[in-house]
């Protein structure tokens, strides 16, 4: 269909261009290009603006590396396990499974600041881009014991759904000392080795536990 199109939009400029003059003709020219790249699903134009799945996993590990360094202080060993954990997950064509780290201290020993640095370098914080950010807070999306088989079907349905959408989606779960009992077991299945869950891929999520 998308070679039909292309055939079709090519077959009319020769038609229609020789009616223009030359600066008519360029922005004609121009405005179809930049109409054709919107509407390619992941063209660099389309990436640039809008929404856009990071499918070609373009974190730059020599970058971070230096954001890490500069920002976190006195983590050497943890910066460390992080970079070496992300740069077997990314180079990995198709990871056996999920990239899963739990970050674990004090309150400002920096566990949200490092996971707020690779959301950061993984997909740059814009509106369009925060829906493949996924941030929960147990205080605030699990507030309630009573609803804990509630929480486990929703978030489910939710990892789920988002990762068939996007493979490489960021999932951050905060104040994990706090979950209610048993609302991780329910997502256990997409952290370990499958090739996939329901026709769903996990391997190239990345789950962050603080």
């Amino acid at each position: 269909m998308r070679l039909m199109k292309a055939a079709v939009f090519f077959f009319l400029v020769p038609t229609l261009t020789p009616a223009l003059d030359p600066l008519s003709t360029s922005v004609f020219m121009g405005g179809a290009a930049v109409v054709w790249q919107l509407l390619s699903p992941h063209s660099w134009l389309k990436c640039s603006l809008l929404e856009c799945c990071n499918m070609k996993d373009t974190l730059n590990l020599s970058v971070i590396k230096v954001d890490l360094e500069r920002k976190v202080f006195g983590q050497h060993l943890a910066i460390q396990i992080v970079l070496r954990a992300l740069s077997a997950n990314m180079y990995s064509k198709r990871p056996r499974k999920p990239l899963v780290m739990s970050f674990h201290g004090w309150t400002g020993t920096g566990k949200s600041f490092v996971s707020s640095i690779i959301a950061k370098n993984l997909y740059q914080l814009n509106i369009p881009r925060r829906r493949f950010v996924h941030h929960f807070s147990t205080v605030l999306h699990f507030p309630h014991l009573s609803h804990v088989h509630l929480y486990k079907e929703q978030l489910q349905n939710w990892i789920k759904g988002n990762v068939s959408a996007c493979p490489r989606s960021l999932f951050i779960f905060s104040e994990m000392d706090q979950m209610p009992h048993g609302l991780i077991d329910s997502i256990m299945p997409f952290l370990g080795y499958h090739e996939e869950i329901d026709g769903v891929y996990y391997g190239k999520a990345i789950f962050l536990f603080l």
